[in-house]
């Protein structure tokens, strides 16, 4: 049986309202959260993301409170489990949001898999979004442009115990990964569950363009997976590393 582990890199801290976490639910409390990427490894090195290119780019486009300590750079982060950017030979976007797709041009080995309606709706989105993905219509270059997209319509495998599953609501292409262990199948969910809350509690998360598809990707995700891991939890990396499943 094939053996995959799976770590959660912490590559940046966002301060916001707990209401971007839990939809009209705590509404006025800051609180800090981490930008997470996900590391897969096994018979093939697999990231999930790839974190906000800069602190400063973040601040001047989308005006969000961010920072980011030296170890918490994207090389630094992988570096920490014994990982180089040439080393992965897979990238999975959740979604095209920008602190999701920012570095791409570090993995100049890896195939890149995107739901084809994520491309699409990032390149052409509402204003409402347009922030979010550095939208072309901004007159911005997003991150991720030049990148060559292997595009996924739907539910695909990628690798042998690794597939993705589509969960919109949070954006319209948005897509979780499912990575079976030996303690059963964990979801790296990306933003369709920001927070453990979400999925605990059955709160959508705060930023959606539609709250239906967010309550029935929740449904999905606690169907078909054992664990989740969400994508802006802090709670992840109370124990360190923050590696999946936990060793004794």
């Amino acid at each position: 049986m094939l053996t995959w582990t799976i770590t959660m890199l912490d590559t940046g801290t966002q301060t916001v309202d707990k209401g971007v976490m839990t939809y009209l639910t705590d509404m006025g409390q800051e609180i800090q959260i981490p930008v997470t990427v996900a590391l897969i490894q096994g018979p093939q090195t697999i990231l999930v993301d790839t974190s906000f290119l800069s602190v400063e780019r973040t601040r001047e486009i989308r005006g969000r409170k961010i920072a980011r300590a030296p170890a918490q750079e994207l090389v630094s982060a992988l570096a920490s489990a014994g990982v180089r950017p040439e080393d992965v030979g897979i990238v999975i976007h959740t979604h095209l949001h920008y602190d999701h797709a920012g570095n791409n041009r570090l993995f100049s080995n890896a195939r890149f898999f995107v739901q084809r309606e994520e491309l699409r709706y990032a390149l052409a989105t509402t204003s409402f979004d347009a922030t979010a993905y550095f939208a072309p219509s901004l007159g911005i270059t997003p991150d991720y442009l030049g990148t060559r997209f292997e595009l996924l319509d739907g539910d695909a495998k990628i690798a042998e115990g690794v597939r993705v599953i589509t969960t919109p609501g949070h954006t319209p292409g948005h897509q979780s990964v499912l990575v079976e262990t030996g303690e059963g199948c964990y979801c790296i969910a990306g933003d369709a569950v920001m927070q453990h809350e979400n999925v605990e509690k059955g709160i959508p998360p705060g930023v959606h363009t539609s709250v239906i598809d967010c309550m029935a990707s929740l449904e999905r995700i606690a169907r078909e997976a054992d664990h989740v891991l969400p994508g802006h939890e802090p709670k992840l990396f109370a124990r360190q590393p923050a590696r999946f499943p936990r060793r004794t």
